[in-house]
């Protein structure tokens, strides 16, 4: 791991640090939505930029723009038809937004997909195994965000019940993202990844046992 990459390690944990204490306290929490979309874009981008520097794969380049695209236009359905994840509609913490969907929100799944396969990696190398480990392990990582996410506003469910619907559709498409990922064989593997899911489950663990 580089310098830069060591720098932004540090960097990492210090924003998820600020951003944990930003949403307990009551007098900086208001501003929380202010900030929400630059942090998402910052430290995804980042990532993102890392990960294309280590691998040199133009590829990554086209998946990443393909699962943006795709994860994006299936969270614009879900909003407009509940028939992709059940009926629920995004707040105003992320609010640069079109077609009512934040527009860093695909930009976070598409790292998170990433991170995911990443980690399942160690665990095989078999592509349609990997691919289903990765969207099993997605679905159960949404089951700890949903809490968070209503409380903070992302999202609200309607009738304040998050559908099963909404873990299977992230699950399969988890799944098919990562299979065209192993599919094209593309080069994305840092210890980055594993990191940055490591320092964003514990930011919502933390959040969901102090709000």
């Amino acid at each position: 791991m580089g310098k830069a990459e060591r720098w932004f390690v540090y960097a990492l944990v210090y924003l998820f640090l600020s951003g944990l204490v930003a949403h307990l306290v009551p007098s900086i929490y208001p501003f929380t939505r202010y900030t929400t979309d630059l942090f998402l874009l910052m430290v995804n981008g980042t990532l993102l930029y890392f990960l294309f520097q280590k691998n040199q794969d133009s590829k990554l380049w086209w998946w990443a723009a393909i699962t943006y695209l795709g994860t994006f236009t299936l969270e614009a359905l879900g909003v407009a038809t509940g028939k992709v994840f059940g009926e629920y509609h995004y707040g105003e913490t992320m609010f640069l937004q079109l077609f009512e969907v934040p527009l860093v929100i695909a930009l976070n799944w598409t790292v998170l997909i990433l991170a995911v396969n990443n980690l399942m990696s160690k665990l095989t190398t078999h592509p349609l195994l990997l691919a289903t480990l990765s969207g099993i392990f997605i679905a159960s990582y949404d089951y700890f965000i949903e809490p968070v996410a209503i409380r903070l506003d992302y999202w609200q469910w309607e009738y304040g019940v998050i559908p099963l619907q909404n873990y299977l559709a992230w699950a399969v498409i988890a799944l098919i993202f990562s299979l065209l990922l192993h599919f094209w064989k593309i080069r994305f593997r840092s210890p980055l990844l594993n990191i940055y899911l490591v320092v964003q489950f514990i930011y919502f663990i933390l959040l969901n046992l102090l709000l």
